[in-house]
């Protein structure tokens, strides 16, 4: 019965360490979206010609799993800002929405981390896109 109650209470210790590793893991994981970013790739308009765009994205902790983003994007068109809120579906993937006030448009943001390297999809009513980005 003494030898039982040791092993379950090193099991329990052992499986308690894991899950604290794990948790930490993913927060060092998730802490690493933090900060500038920028790169490039296409935007899609649904009234339109597809073009190429080169962003800079900043990404701000506001809770355990949400994070804030702010993106600056140029084509040869035009300069656009949006602002945004990602939640933290796993370690490496992130969705979330974006909202436009220039030409007052929302979507959906998807953000996959792949390395060092971050793939952005958007989509909204109006078209979508997607892009790269490398930290800055």
């Amino acid at each position: 019965m003494y030898v039982s109650r040791i092993f379950t209470t090193a099991a329990l210790a052992v499986l308690t360490c894991l899950a604290a590793v794990t948790m930490d893991t993913r927060s060092a994981l998730a802490v690493s979206l933090e900060g500038s970013w920028s790169g490039g790739g296409y935007v899609a308009p649904k009234s339109g010609k597809r073009e190429r765009i080169r962003c800079r994205v900043s990404f701000s902790r506001q809770s355990a799993k949400v994070f804030g983003v702010s993106a600056t994007c140029a084509s040869p068109s035009t300069t656009i800002r949006q602002t945004g809120q990602l939640l933290m579906v796993n370690p490496s993937r992130y969705v979330g929405d974006f909202y436009n006030s220039q030409y007052d448009i929302s979507g959906r943001v998807r953000v996959t981390v792949q390395g060092s390297r971050l793939n952005v999809t958007f989509s909204s009513a109006n078209g979508g896109g997607a892009m790269s980005l490398s930290r800055r």
